[in-house]
């Protein structure tokens, strides 16, 4: 059972729903439009379109630093066609090393863009569900991924570092203004955007644990010297834990903001002819933004439970079996005080964004021809945040108003190397971060896909008009 819970997190969930984790083969365009708000909300001033219509765009992704699908695996073919992987073919990285997961589920649904002269603005809706487990203990993990059966970490007292995780699953209602903050006679542009959001929390659990002093004498038994932090969440009170997932538990607010400023705009070539495909739009364009600010208050079916120095002999824990998530409570709290409710100590709890601040570098190499660096860095802002996975990026980007692909070349939290391709074409996008995941040829920690189906237009028609130039032609 353990086996099956932790592949299914972490693996099968990437194809369900998911962050590489900022969509960076698509972020960074000049028409990315709502698929490149959530990196930094001033690109989209003064950009090369007046409207811009989201019908659906999401991206899907999942990444840990633990255990790994041996390549060759066939797993998306298998999946497709309802074969299972054979268990032997995920392995893990067992070193002393803490491990690291990230899931992110993204899907931008009915969003609109109006870009005008000097003042743009616009709204998107979206769901998103993130969790993110940092600096988990090595045995920990692997009693995770293993079962508690596994024999070499048996009568083995184990003294963990603090580790902690966080997911939620919410709603957002957004609006978005922009404008041109200062534009100078040496074709110099400085534009600045704020992104509001409105909250709607669904689920959440996090938990914190800042000691757990522990061992397993045998497959069967676990003895906690010391237990102490906390864990809490708000879930369905019933039998079935994801029943009524889309129930609003809670309520919150966020904002990203962002500012950009152009360096050596090219007159006319953001205009809707044929002729500005040949011109720079600009010698160079650098951003930064502050992303994802904000929290979450659940209230409803929400329960914090907290132990301090706890400790317990807990039999027969192999076997135990719960019917829902109050009788998981009652016996937690029972085992380690002897009583089933001595340690719920609130019925609230905040979760924080996965904030972040970001830099992007863009350089007109020639028209059509970009090159871009760009840095995402996570700041929890709390011991209940969501923690954002940190990436830094360069990518190569063949751009015109119909056709576009980027090959963006990650450094996923600074170390691991990933190599991507993303193509848009009139209203469809279509990419990745994770292109080897794909192929099969490399042992692959996580999947990511990222799409959408959008179109941007030049201007409206008039009656009796001619028709702009636009992708959608």
């Amino acid at each position: 059972m353990f086996k099956k819970v932790f592949y299914i997190a972490i693996f099968l969930l990437s194809s369900l729903n998911g962050n590489g984790q900022e969509m960076l083969g698509i972020s960074n365009s000049n028409f990315a439009g709502n698929m490149g708000m959530g990196l930094n909300p001033s690109l989209f001033v003064g950009s090369p379109y007046k409207y811009e219509w989201n019908i659906i765009s999401g991206d899907l992704f999942v990444d840990n630093d633990y255990v790994y699908l041996k390549r060759r695996s066939s797993l998306l073919v298998k999946s497709f066609k309802g074969e299972s992987v054979p268990e032997e073919r995920f392995q893990d990285y067992y070193d002393t090393k803490t491990k690291n997961a990230y899931i992110n589920v993204f899907l931008r649904g009915p969003s609109y863009i109006r870009n005008n002269d000097n003042f743009s603005w616009g709204f998107h809706t979206a769901f998103r569900s993130n969790l993110s487990a940092t600096n988990v203990p090595f045995h920990v993990a692997k009693f995770i991924k293993e079962g508690f059966d596994y024999i070499p970490q048996h009568d083995i007292r184990y003294v963990s570092t603090p580790f902690r995780s966080a997911t939620m699953a919410w709603g957002e209602l957004g609006g978005t203004i922009g404008k041109k903050l200062h534009e100078r006679r040496d074709k110099g542009l400085l534009t600045g955007a704020v992104t509001l959001k409105l909250i709607l929390g669904f689920d959440a659990v996090y938990t914190n644990l800042t000691e757990f002093d522990y061992l397993l004498p045998s497959s069967d038994t676990l003895i906690v010297n010391n237990a102490t932090g906390e864990y809490a969440h708000a879930l369905s009170d019933g039998e079935k834990t994801l029943d009524k997932p889309f129930k609003i538990r809670g309520y919150g607010a966020g904002i990203d903001l962002g500012i950009t400023y152009y360096r050596g705009l090219v007159h006319g070539a953001g205009d809707c002819n044929e002729s500005a495909e040949n011109r720079k739009k600009y010698k160079y364009r650098l951003g930064f933004s502050v992303i994802d600010i904000g929290m979450v208050k659940f209230n409803s079916q929400a329960k914090v439970f907290s132990f301090k120095n706890a400790s317990t002999v807990w039999p027969g824990i192999d076997t135990v079996k719960f019917n829902s998530v109050a009788a998981l409570d009652t016996s937690i709290s029972y085992h380690f005080y002897g009583d089933p409710n001595q340690s719920v100590s609130g019925n609230k709890f905040n979760i924080f964004l996965p904030s972040a601040i970001s830099a992007q570098f863009d350089y007109c190499v020639m028209p059509r021809i970009y090159a871009n660096a760009s840095i995402v860095q996570a700041i929890p802002l709390s011991k209940t945040s969501i923690v954002r996975a940190s990436q830094i990026s360069i990518s190569a980007r063949y751009e015109t108003r119909k056709f576009e692909v980027t090959v963006p070349f990650t450094m996923y939290e600074y170390k691991t190397p990933h190599l991507g391709l993303a193509f848009r074409y009139k209203i469809f996008v279509l990419g990745t971060d994770r292109l080897g995941s794909f192929t099969g040829l490399w042992d692959t920690t996580g999947y990511d896909l990222f799409f959408g189906f959008k179109f941007n237009v030049c201007d409206i028609r008039k009656k009796g008009g001619k028709q702009p130039f636009c992708p959608v032609n």
